[in-house]
């Protein structure tokens, strides 16, 4: 059972979507600015209004990666143009970029480091840059019916850029969910079925033990956890659990981006994440039409999403 075409091109706006809605409020405070509920222009980054940021152009070279069957280095390339050159992204020129992306990319460009070991392997280096630019990995993996496979590609494409097992368990448990998700499962039922899943694939013991970092996700009422518990940090650990309960606790995309939006702190990618959940549990929601005509340069993110769906889309 693969994605329809419709659903892949939905769940790609929909996270564009909420990486611009959240980038204006990116680090700061719950509760210190003004809520928003529209597309407004970053006065920390100095940007127009409708501006998406790195989650979406690693994403974007994803995409092309995947698309030409290109390998790890072909990758590291792409994100090496975005440093450099601002490509792919909204205006021609980079604008933000995450320390321990930039660090691995530093790794590959000028260390020359093999492309799986660009990544810090530091238990203080577990930032969520891995799991911003991944979901696209989870609709070219969806007719993969080797599960070890999905686990090791997944592994593989997280060490890019992190290389700590904590950051490859979160991107295990992330795509492996959105694999559940597009299969049809609720993400209640994806959430006890992923935990099942990973404790009996997983064979490397670091893995493994990583995994119970993530022990608060696989609690049966994790979804009843008070919302002043919820951190939103750009700890992969925080990120993660804060994008699961917003996308447990709200019933549609919009109304879950805009919680993650209006949540404080690591806004712009806990907001992506939530969005690439909730539009796979809920594919026949489409993208808010006009928060998608706000978003800045159609004509390069449609040329992505229609080569995207031309491959990896079922119909």
């Amino acid at each position: 059972m693969g994605v329809r075409r419709a659903e892949i091109i939905n769940g790609l706006r929909w996270s564009v979507v909420a990486d611009a809605l959240g980038l204006p409020a990116e680090n700061r405070q719950r509760g210190t600015y003004p809520l928003i509920t529209e597309m407004v222009a970053s006065d920390f980054w100095k940007q127009p209004a409708g501006s998406w940021s790195d989650d979406t152009s690693m994403s974007l070279g994803l995409i092309e990666n995947l698309v030409s069957g290109g390998d790890y280095d072909d990758l590291m390339s792409r994100f090496e143009n975005y440093m450099r050159f601002g490509t792919n992204t909204p205006r021609g020129e980079l604008f933000d970029i995450g320390r321990t992306c930039a660090h691995a990319i530093r790794n590959y460009a000028i260390n020359q480091f093999p492309a799986r070991q660009c990544g810090d392997p530091s238990v203080h280096a577990n930032g969520n840059g891995a799991l911003m630019y991944l979901a696209p990995l989870a609709v070219a993996l969806q007719n993969d019916t080797s599960v070890a496979h999905r686990l090791t590609i997944t592994r593989n494409y997280t060490m890019l850029t992190h290389g700590h097992a904590r950051s490859v368990v979160a991107s295990l448990i992330y795509l492996e969910v959105l694999h559940a998700l597009h299969q049809g499962q609720a993400l209640p039922a994806a959430l006890v079925s992923v935990h099942e899943l990973l404790i009996s694939t997983i064979k490397d013991m670091t893995l493994l033990g990583e995994l119970s970092t993530y022990g608060a996700l696989f609690s049966p009422d994790f979804a009843q956890t008070k919302a002043g518990v919820i951190r939103t940090s750009g700890y992969v650990v925080d990120t993660l659990l804060a994008a699961c309960w917003l996308a447990l606790n709200y019933q549609t995309p919009r109304e879950a981006v805009l919680a993650a939006v209006n949540f404080g702190g690591d806004t712009d990618t806990i907001a992506t994440i939530t969005a690439a959940l909730t539009a796979a549990w809920h594919p026949d929601i489409t993208v808010d039409t006009k928060w998608w005509q706000q978003t800045l340069n159609h004509k390069l993110l449609n040329a992505h999403f229609e080569v995207f769906t031309a491959k990896f889309a079922s119909s």
